[in-house]
């Protein structure tokens, strides 16, 4: 959404190690990403494949997973496989072939495959994090991947911290953390996700600032956004949809 330029992202790079896993409390999860480019006029089909996959071997717990497709961006046309959030152990046990589940993919969704792209994988914070529902049930959401300056990331949890308890009050929209787990240079360090329902909804939000000033203070949206701005080096953007 139009988030001012306070947060200027799967998404979804600095080595784990950087990062806390989770805040005392909370047990880490997981999150695997998969880009796929489906061959040229074969969309629809891609789709209704990968969403049969995912009801037969990732409907819920803990293989659960979901496909979400880029309109706009860089990588507008791809779409991304998303396994997760999951217990980091559920990675030392993939389905593979249990129940025919490698079959089922071969089968019935890589010959609409043109390209397989990137896979990524990535920390979901569960302490910063609000509304994982919301956003499983919302149609679209924005996602912005952000390079943190080095030793900047004890100001962003502070900051996300506050925006987390905004939305929380708020009750309306998803806000999601995620932290790379793997490192390229000048690549995302944090991806941040808020969902959204129709594009008027998103052409219209002017963010959270009343409801931020209430809680924090009169100008205290200003100076978060400062804050924010001294301690990013960049950041890139999407909008996806959740196909179901």
């Amino acid at each position: 959404m139009k988030r001012i330029t306070i947060l200027l992202i799967v998404a979804l790079f600095v080595a784990v190690s950087a990062f806390p896993q989770a805040d005392a409390g909370s047990a880490p999860l997981a999150i695997e990403t998969l880009n796929l480019l489906p061959k040229r006029g074969m969309e629809d089909k891609f789709e209704a494949a990968v969403v049969a996959h995912n009801k037969k071997y990732h409907a819920d717990g803990a293989y659960i997973a979901g496909l979400r497709k880029i309109e706009y961006g860089e990588k507008a046309g791809w779409y991304v496989w998303v396994l997760g959030p999951t217990a980091y152990g559920t990675l030392d046990k993939p389905l593979g072939k249990t129940n025919g589940h490698e079959d089922d993919w071969n089968n019935t969704v890589d010959p609409l495959v043109d390209q397989y792209g990137p896979s990524g994988f990535w920390n979901y914070n569960a302490d910063l994090s609000y509304g994982l529902d919301i956003f499983r049930n919302s149609k679209h959401y924005e996602t912005w991947g952000v390079n943190l300056k080095p030793g900047q990331y004890y100001r962003f949890k502070e900051l996300a911290g506050k925006l987390k308890k905004v939305y929380e009050s708020m009750k309306t929209t998803a806000f999601i953390v995620v932290e790379n787990n793997l490192h390229k240079p000048d690549g995302a360090d944090i991806a941040l996700i808020w969902s959204f329902n129709t594009y008027a909804d998103w052409q219209m939000d002017p963010g959270p600032k009343a409801t931020y000033e209430k809680m924090y203070g009169e100008g205290s949206w200003q100076h978060m956004i400062d804050d924010w701005m001294s301690m990013i080096n960049g950041y890139t953007s999407e909008i996806r949809s959740n196909i179901k």
